[in-house]
């Protein structure tokens, strides 16, 4: 029989990088060494962070949650319990009752962060308890980029490990695979609409490139759903900006399928960031990107090899970026290959079923 791991999140058809995360898990080679239970954790909803959620139904979720928690603990004996959470309090505090009931049915913990600000979510002698005890009782934290180890690791945090997200290539990578075509005719952001996402700052670079002659056909693709969405159609209607449309929420396969329409993907956040999925989409879809050097994404994509970086809250270097690429039709095509190719090797499902295979074998989660 195959050793059993429970993984704790949020339900796989619902919106973001969560659920991203738990749908890769366990369609990932991992499902071949382990049987892998989900129990569904967080809110249900269709926007990411999910707002609608009947209260009702969320306060009785919320309610029932420890209850059958418990009941599935006895039911399936796991010996290691995935838990997928964010560092904030809304976060911290829903998973540190689950992973006290894990505990109390003899399971090992594996904490996995997928973003937030450990200094934000400590700010009060409260908090900074809770928050210490519940990292304290996982027998691994996983983090999803190197720069947020010296933190936790200052905050008193002791076995980390690294575990970049993954995708699942062969969805973004498309048969026949994608030949770019040198040019840069598209130009897509893919994201939550918030200002801290760069939505903004790629407006202004390709309305700023518009203007001239080599870019006057340029468009920009704009995908995604959030509160920045009623400014950004105030600012198309009022300055009667051309070339910019806004196609809502993707999803599945529709989401491959913008990212290959893309010639260069625009994500110039300055969000608090883990490691975006819309990067690692974009690089196996072959698309360069053109992004800031936050947190995780500088362990995935390697500066004139994958895209160019660019410094935060900055239109003017996002539009250079975009003349830089286009500058150079066989460089570009070189460009698009070589994010593929890296996103075949290092950022595939293979790659995070070998990490979190080693992590639950070292737990006891062996047949």
């Amino acid at each position: 029989m195959k050793p059993v791991v429970l993984v704790c999140g949020p339900p796989r058809d619902a919106v973001g990088g969560g659920p991203t995360h738990v749908r890769n898990l366990l369609g990932s080679p991992l499902a071949s060494e382990f049987d892998l239970v989900l129990f569904e954790t967080g809110s249900r909803g269709a926007e990411s962070p999910a707002k609608d959620e009947p209260l009702p139904a969320a306060l009785a979720r919320l309610a029932t949650a420890p209850f059958a928690l418990a009941a599935l603990l006895a039911r399936r004996r796991p010996a290691v319990a995935h838990v997928n959470t964010a560092m904030t309090l809304r976060g911290i505090g829903r998973d540190a009752l689950t992973i006290l009931i894990c505990r109390l049915f003899g399971c090992h913990v594996i904490l996995q962060l997928h973003g937030g600000d450990l200094a934000a979510a400590t700010r009060s002698p409260f908090t900074r308890a809770l928050v210490r005890a519940t990292l304290g009782a996982a027998d691994a934290v996983v983090l999803l980029a190197r720069s947020e180890r010296a933190e936790y690791e200052r905050f008193g945090v002791r076995r980390i490990v690294v575990v970049p997200n993954a995708v699942d290539t062969r969805v973004f990578r498309g048969e026949p695979e994608r030949v770019h075509s040198g040019a840069i005719r598209r130009a897509g952001f893919l994201a939550r609409l918030i200002p801290s996402k760069g939505v903004f700052e790629s407006l202004e670079a390709v309305q700023a490139l518009r203007a001239e002659p080599a870019f006057a056909g340029l468009e920009l693709l704009i995908a995604g759903s959030g509160p920045a969405r009623e400014e950004l159609e105030r600012r198309i209607a009022n300055d009667g900006l051309t070339g910019v449309h806004l196609l809502g929420s993707l999803s599945g396969e529709r989401v491959a399928g913008f990212l290959r329409e893309c010639d260069v993907l625009l994500l110039p956040t300055y969000h608090r960031e883990g490691l975006p999925y819309t990067i690692l989409e974009s690089l196996a879809a072959g698309t360069p990107v053109v992004t800031t050097r936050n947190a995780g994404i500088v362990d995935v994509v390697r500066d004139r090899e994958h895209g160019i970086f660019v410094e935060p809250r900055d239109a003017g270097q996002v539009a250079a970026a975009i003349r830089e690429l286009a500058a150079s039709p066989e460089g570009l095509r070189a460009m698009s290959r070589a994010c593929a190719s890296w996103a075949e090797r290092e950022l595939g499902l293979e790659r995070l079923a070998r990490q979190f295979a080693a992590l639950y074998r070292a737990l006891g989660a062996t047949s």
